[in-house]
């Protein structure tokens, strides 16, 4: 659904307001033209790159959610895309009123690697939008904090995408725990065969055990190691 011009004006007031002001520290005068203020802006931070100057100010460009979204991606690879101030923008971006920009967003803040991004990311698993789950998926696949382990084996056992429960099995790779296996084990039974090998190679690699893809000796082996694999480990 295309979202209202109200609430394009009202993010694009949030969005651009919080990051050229959190970027820049302050402005004391009141701009006349505010693209021409933002590339401005932008040129102070970037001299005489162009290319850099532009994709940021696109950034910016809520009525047209296609040119932001490869914005945002186009500085995600670059090598200071994971500078703070990006990060911010890409944090506001992920609330963006377009899913396309929700979800390149969050991919930005995945392949960051920072753990510190994790709550944001789980939020988007939660999101309405296939594409923005996941999106939120992938991006976990490059953070390792265990808060996002309940969500991921939820969206694993439930997730009406199939992709995206593929992701979430991908994304509990690093995560050797009694609960992480038993929801692997579980996937195994999933009715996706994408699934099923994500979670077996998860389950081969963290056990270093070979047994066929399904559930039933992967649980008889995980119930012989109960002492050695605590739930909360």
């Amino acid at each position: 659904m295309k979202p209202s011009p109200r609430r394009r004006r009202r993010w694009l007031l949030t969005f651009g307001c919080v990051w050229l002001l959190m970027a820049a520290g302050c402005h004391s005068g009141q701009p006349r033209n505010f693209s021409g203020w933002v590339n401005n802006l932008l040129n102070k931070f970037h001299p005489h790159k162009k290319p850099i100057t532009l994709e940021a100010a696109r950034m910016f460009d809520v009525s047209h959610p296609d040119v932001q979204r490869a914005a945002i991606a186009w500085m995600a690879r670059q090598k200071f895309g994971h500078e703070p101030v990006y990060m911010k923008a890409y944090a506001l971006a992920a609330t963006a009123p377009s899913p396309l920009v929700r979800g390149q967003a969050l991919l930005a803040l995945g392949t960051s690697g920072q753990a510190a991004v994790a709550p944001t990311l789980v939020r988007g698993l939660a999101d309405t939008s296939s594409f923005v789950r996941l999106c939120a998926a992938m991006a976990l696949t490059h953070v390792n904090n265990p808060v996002a382990i309940p969500q991921l084996l939820a969206h694993l056992r439930k997730d009406s995408n199939s992709q995206v429960r593929v992701y979430c099995a991908a994304a509990l790779a690093p995560y050797k725990n009694r609960r992480v296996l038993q929801g692997l084990i579980a996937a195994l039974d999933d009715r996706n065969v994408a699934v099923v090998q994500a979670a077996w190679n998860d389950l081969r690699s963290q056990t270093g055990r070979k047994f066929p893809q399904h559930a039933r000796p992967w649980r008889r082996w995980l119930r012989s190691h109960k002492q050695r694999l605590s739930s909360a480990q």
